[in-house]
């Protein structure tokens, strides 16, 4: 029970300090920069699908701070990526994944472990998580350009979103089972 307390509090301590760390210092710098722009991370990741499409043959682009092309909702920024002349999608903030690694490093951190096999296991976890994401991203552009949007709604809201979270279960299981602070029964 003892340990159970100390995994949601660190957990949440964690969770919440990452958290209030990334959107109240490093986006709302961007968000409220005159003019808004994008932020790094997300212009990565809207770097990184053009260069996924490029190899699978599509002539992909970005432009960039597409938000100010036209009205958007405040503090609202985007990259946005063509294949060829066709719009495939905007990434925004939310699309860079980083509230996905906040929850995978707030699940590793929470339940504990050695430090040595963390050193190893977190940056392999946030590479898994990232790849995941451009691969994600790269398909929902897919599904606008080659499919006429059709379904993207059901695939970025919910299929996606699923395969996402699941990914990131699954390596807090890994790490649980191989690598966490758990006491193994005596043979």
């Amino acid at each position: 029970m003892k340990s159970a307390a100390f995994f949601v509090l660190r957990f949440l301590l964690v969770y919440a300090g990452l958290t209030l760390l990334y959107s109240s210092w490093f986006i709302h710098k961007y968000d409220t920069a005159e003019p808004p722009q994008t932020d790094p991370i997300t212009r990565f990741v809207s770097y990184q699908v053009r260069y996924a499409a490029d190899l699978i043959g599509y002539d992909a682009s970005v432009l960039e701070d597409h938000q100010w092309y036209y009205a958007t909702e405040d503090e609202q920024t985007m990259d946005t990526l063509y294949f060829g002349n066709e719009y495939a999608l905007s990434v925004e903030e939310g699309c860079n994944s980083i509230s996905n690694i906040i929850i995978f490093l707030a699940f590793i951190i929470g339940f504990g472990g050695r430090w040595k096999n963390m050193l190893w296991f977190i940056p392999m976890g946030l590479a898994f998580i990232h790849v995941a994401n451009v691969g994600r991203i790269l398909l929902l552009g897919v599904i606008n350009v080659d499919f006429d949007g059709s379904g993207f709604h059901f695939f970025h809201k919910y299929l996606f979103t699923a395969i996402i979270y699941g990914a990131i279960f699954l390596l807090w299981i890994w790490w649980i089972n191989q690598y966490g602070n758990t006491k193994k029964p005596e043979a």
